[in-house]
């Protein structure tokens, strides 16, 4: 999913982070990427714009939310993730405005009505990218490419 997700070269790239190993693992394949002559070969991507690409992790630390697989009051990696993306950023590995950022609740309830009424099938924890992107949309340029990370679908709906 890493490559496909970073073979499409976006700007900006918004993405579900629960235990924090998804977003870990694009981030880490697009350092290797960016940094090395040798690609892997199923690297298909822009190294110039991959190496600008801002990585949003969308997160909670909501015990209430219906996103409910992003909420992990116990986990490491949110309380080391400040220093080692801080570090990606300046070694430039990723863009300067790459992070993990809390989803208010309200972005999340309108994320999965745009999912729904463009026929999406998802769950509120695999669509939470949306939810920051709306949530972040007053400060995003409408000129860049924006890729949404959809998780899938693990529930059947209530």
């Amino acid at each position: 999913m890493s490559y496909e997700i970073l073979n499409s070269s976006p700007d900006y790239c918004f993405i579900p982070f629960g235990t924090g190993n998804l977003y870990e693992n694009i981030l880490n394949i697009n350092k290797r990427e960016v940094s090395s002559d040798h690609h892997d070969p199923r690297f298909q991507g822009n190294v110039e714009k991959l190496r600008w690409c801002n990585f949003i992790g969308a997160t909670t630390n909501n015990p209430d939310t219906e996103a409910d697989k992003l909420y992990s009051p116990y986990l490491p990696f949110v309380h080391y993730s400040e220093q080692w993306i801080k570090l990606y950023r300046y070694a430039g590995y990723c863009g300067r405005e790459s992070d993990v950022a809390l989803i208010k609740e309200s972005y999340l309830d309108e994320a999965m009505k745009i999912a729904s009424s463009q026929g999406v099938i998802c769950e509120p924890s695999g669509i939470a990218g949306l939810a920051v992107m709306l949530q972040m949309k007053g400060t995003l340029p409408r000129n860049k490419k924006m890729l949404i990370v959809n998780t899938g679908k693990t529930k059947m709906p209530k």
